[in-house]
């Protein structure tokens, strides 16, 4: 089995890339409604880590339960550079390490209202394992985190705004998350990035309308 097809998660799994490029915007306000999304942890909360010839058995290992804590794409960069290397050259096959979860995320609602990460000091540690796909399905959420947020809110302002009706509105739930923006013939803007005008992300809107300057 080559490194790709082992690291590769099933794509039905939760978070896989499949997931995010299927997924509408229904589904997305129902992982917020099920609270079902993992919380993303500060920068530098992996503290040890090394790697392992056991094959992950456990579910835990291989998939991305609701609610869980997982560590941010900054701690796991380094760490994935070696994984291929180790997989040929020495059989390894997962990932252990040691996290410190110095800090707990408030409640979603809170943060989804705030748009700020607020955070508690709690302090407790814990070793995990990882498999090598479970190491995929969290990066795929950690770059994709804001993303949702963003495409959740677009939903709020729709309903509590009142510009759409509510077959306009199911309607506009039907579209795929990650769907190119109708009209934009030369590049592929998802649709999700639409959320990103809410705030004031001038950077954001004004990559937006550079883009829509090709309808001209």
């Amino acid at each position: 089995m080559s490194y790709a097809e082992y690291s590769t998660p099933h794509h039905q799994t939760r978070f896989s890339a499949e997931f995010f490029n299927t997924i509408t915007l229904a589904d997305v306000e129902g992982l917020f409604q099920n609270d079902v999304l993992p919380h993303v942890l500060l920068r530098d909360s992996v503290t040890k880590w090394n790697l392992d010839r056991t094959v992950p058995s456990a579910i835990a290992e291989i998939v991305v339960a609701a609610g869980e804590e997982i560590p941010c794409y900054h701690d796991l960069r380094p760490i994935f550079e070696t994984l291929e290397k180790a997989f040929y050259n020495e059989g390894m096959s997962s990932l252990c390490l040691q996290i410190l979860y110095t800090f707990e995320r408030l409640s979603s609602k809170k943060f989804i209202k705030s748009c700020l990460r607020d955070y508690l000091q709690i302090g407790k540690q814990q070793i995990v394992r990882y498999h090598f796909s479970k190491l995929r399905l969290i990066v795929n959420y950690n770059n994709h985190e804001y993303n949702l947020l963003v495409a959740k809110r677009l939903l709020d302002r729709v309903h509590d705004s009142n510009l759409l009706s509510p077959n306009l509105i199911a309607e506009l739930k039907l579209n795929r998350f990650a769907e190119p923006l109708a009209g934009f013939k030369v590049t592929e803007t998802p649709l999700y990035t639409l959320g990103s005008l809410l705030d004031e992300r001038w950077v954001l809107e004004d990559v937006l309308n550079a883009r829509a300057e090709f309808l001209y």
